[in-house]
């Protein structure tokens, strides 16, 4: 009877390794053709962050390849991102999308992500020059022309002449660096003259505190320009505290947010960027070359997402592609 039993006890152990078998092989045939990573800053309470994640993970999750986020939790958390880039890199995750916090400090470990043989796509926020060799592309606004157009703009609404404060985001951020380089150079040639120039850290308390800082020292100030939306609720605060009225603010990002603003009237216009196209872009020039379907020095080093104003000229054409 024991025998029976255990013959019994066998044939079931068998049949459920079997039927374990089967249902690993059903998962492996069915399941992810790997892992693409996304690093970033944050997508709490920044809109274009959040957009650009989304996208992100449609595409990765549409090419079958699970989606994995990694956010260091702060606008200037860059030791952080850094670490969590290792940290992907150890896990062996099958190719990196990486919105770089501080240009820079993100080199070395592009390095070792290549020496790992993990293939990477910059988004969003360019990597210091010379640097090209440790990813395949970057692939975000013209964050210089969008800096350009919006100075060109700010000349425009101020008629050629008047004093302007400047916003910029966190130090190291060479996208945020672009965009005001552009700006300055918009301002060229021009009667237009930026009397102060302080880092808001793309939070809204520091542009808040900053730009207090710059009424105070600047009385006479006709225009601002931000290099973010994020902090737009910051500086306008700031403005209404100091009772400060019909400033011309220019920002970039083309948020809901700023869209709004400019439908109530409180600022100017945004230098719209457009994430989900970056989002796809950057996932489908990467999968390409996980792949093998192209070669990795055969995609052009920059793409360029576009650009675009919004302004109460447009506002139509602005709610259409907002996030």
């Amino acid at each position: 009877m024991k025998s029976r039993w255990k013959v019994l006890a066998l044939a079931l152990l068998a049949g459920a390794a079997f039927l374990g078998a089967k249902q690993s092989t059903a998962a492996a045939s069915s399941g992810s053709k790997g892992t693409i990573a996304l690093s970033l800053k944050t997508i709490t309470n920044d809109d274009f962050q959040k957009a650009l994640a989304d996208a992100v993970k449609a595409k990765v999750e549409s090419m079958g390849y699970t989606f994995l986020l990694v956010t260091a939790g702060e606008q200037t958390a860059v030791s952080t991102q850094v670490n969590q880039a290792e940290d992907l890199i150890a896990k062996k995750v099958t190719g990196i999308v990486l919105n770089p916090m501080d240009g820079n400090a993100v080199v070395p470990v592009l390095g070792k992500a290549r020496d790992a043989g993990i293939p990477v796509v910059i988004v969003d926020s360019p990597v210091a020059k010379g640097h090209e060799d440790l990813y395949i592309t970057f692939v975000g606004t013209d964050n210089f022309n969008a800096g350009v157009q919006a100075g060109k703009q700010m000349v425009q609404a101020l008629g050629n002449k008047g004093k302007v404060l400047v916003v910029r985001g966190a130090n190291g951020s060479v996208a945020g660096d672009n965009r005001v380089d552009g700006f300055k150079k918009g301002l060229e040639e021009s009667g237009v003259t930026i009397v102060g120039e302080q880092p808001g850290d793309w939070t809204n308390s520091v542009a808040m505190q900053v730009t207090e800082n710059m009424l105070q020292a600047n009385k006479d100030v006709q225009g601002l320009f931000s290099a973010s939306d994020v902090m737009l609720d910051g500086i306008l605060e700031a403005l209404s505290d100091a009772n400060r009225k019909g400033v011309v603010i220019i920002s970039v990002d083309g948020s809901q947010k700023a869209v709004d603003l400019i439908a109530a009237g409180q600022i100017y216009g945004t230098m719209a960027q457009f994430p989900q196209k970056i989002g796809s872009l950057a996932v489908e020039n990467l999968v390409s070359v996980i792949e093998k379907k192209s070669a990795a020095n055969s995609i052009p080093k920059i793409i360029d997402s576009g650009t675009m104003m919004y302004s109460k000229d447009n506002l139509d054409e602005a709610r259409k592609q907002m996030f």
